[in-house]
């Protein structure tokens, strides 16, 4: 089994470097050799071929390196100066399938499909990416997410589209994203379209949350968010949010924010305007960081405009955190309905219902619930085990 990406830890620009390790791993547990072919980001002066087998705690995963220019579209660098080496590598490896992800595996698709039968994942829509750019140059976005999803519309859509067409089975993380595809590219008359959610290695979760020492019980309770900081996450959001908070509710609650981006100076002059003591921007951190300050979060807030299947979400409520996100057809999906999550419909209602949170929920039972639910549900070895049928039946 080949799984190929441009981005495998420690080189992660997103959340699909996570998806492919979380995936090899859980397919390791299952019994199936997995081989990732992954990127390794150099100066433009760097290129040899670069081959590392790399042990992850107990799990043996042999991981085939490529160097590729370390600026955008890295994924298409990752395959345009690749390109051979790929086919090389695929056929030595004799793999009956390719797994890629989207955006990742066209234009090496059209030659590696002579080798093997491939697949695709597909994180994210270029069209919701589009309009969300194009909205925020109004609402206060950056000019970099308008070059990165604006300008680079053209490419993003025709790598889409034809990973879509040209795979034997188009997987999408969740049925909001596939429904979403299928009304920007139509059906799918080559191979299978269907939906997969993504997956969580909670053993190797669940290891790194209690290794890491904050004690806990002497320190405050937190709300938590991590990720870029651009407008379709909603991130000026977390500013009003704090406003809310502290100046209408007077809550003894701090928002940490782990990442940085390009709105990174805006909520900073934000907070500022506001004078809020009760939000902390760290800007990037380590995982140590992140999972002591999980830890003691008493929720996760996710203010994005649009996700497919955050990997922040289904961590954090295996870890038995209290999801907060607005009304939106990704969020009712992963928490049914919000029957495991908190739904609101503005910055005003999610204020609200954390501040009744803090004070009237019983916190611990709902947190054990969620745990409950989403360990059952978001199980990386569930996923591996979906992806290892479609394997079977398309080799």
């Amino acid at each position: 089994m080949i799984l190929l990406s441009h981005e495998y830890p420690p080189f992660i620009f997103g959340g699909v470097g996570t998806f492919v390790k979380n995936l090899a791993h859980g397919l390791q547990k299952l019994g199936t050799e997995v081989t990732v072919i992954a990127g390794y980001p150099v100066p433009s002066s760097g290129f040899q071929k670069f081959d590392i087998n790399q042990e992850e705690g107990d799990l043996e995963v042999n991981v085939i390196r490529f160097p590729y220019l370390n600026i955008p579209p890295r994924q298409m660098w990752f395959q345009v100066l690749n390109l051979k080496r790929l086919y090389k590598v695929v056929k030595r490896i004799g793999g009956d399938v390719i797994h890629g992800q989207s955006g990742y595996l066209f234009p090496a698709l059209l030659s590696l499909k002579k080798l093997s039968s491939a697949i695709v994942t597909f994180h994210a829509s270029p069209k919701l990416e589009l309009m969300m750019s194009l909205y925020s140059l109004t609402r206060g976005g950056s000019t970099g997410d308008f070059y990165t999803y604006v300008a680079g519309y053209p490419i993003w859509m025709c790598s889409y589209r034809k990973e879509f067409e040209k795979s034997d089975a188009a997987v999408t993380v969740s049925e909001t994203l596939m429904k979403q595809l299928m009304s920007e590219m139509g059906n799918k008359n080559q191979g299978k379209i269907l939906y997969i959610h993504n997956g969580v290695d909670i053993e190797a979760l669940e290891k790194e949350y209690s290794n890491v020492c904050c004690e806990k019980e002497k320190m405050d309770p937190l709300i938590f968010f991590a990720g870029r900081l651009f407008w379709r996450k909603g991130v000026l959001n977390l500013v009003e949010l704090a406003y809310f908070l502290e100046k209408k509710y007077h809550l003894n609650l701090k928002i940490v924010i782990h990442g940085t981006g390009p709105l990174h100076r805006k909520m900073k002059k934000r907070i500022q305007e506001y004078g809020l003591t009760n939000i902390i921007l760290k800007g990037f951190t380590t995982r140590d960081e992140f999972m002591k300050d999980m830890r003691r979060a008493i929720c996760v807030v996710i203010p994005s405009f649009y996700e497919a299947c955050p990997m922040l979400l289904l961590e954090s409520m295996c870890l038995g955190k209290i999801p907060i996100m607005f009304n939106l057809p990704y969020a009712l999906e992963l928490t049914k309905n919000g029957r495991y999550g908190i739904i609101a419909h503005n910055i005003q209602e999610m204020a609200m219902k954390i501040k009744l949170l803090s004070t009237e929920f019983d916190v611990e039972h709902l947190g054990n619930k969620i745990r409950d639910f989403a360990k059952s549900e978001y199980d990386v070895v569930n996923t591996a085990s979906k992806y290892y049928s479609l394997y079977k039946s398309i080799a």
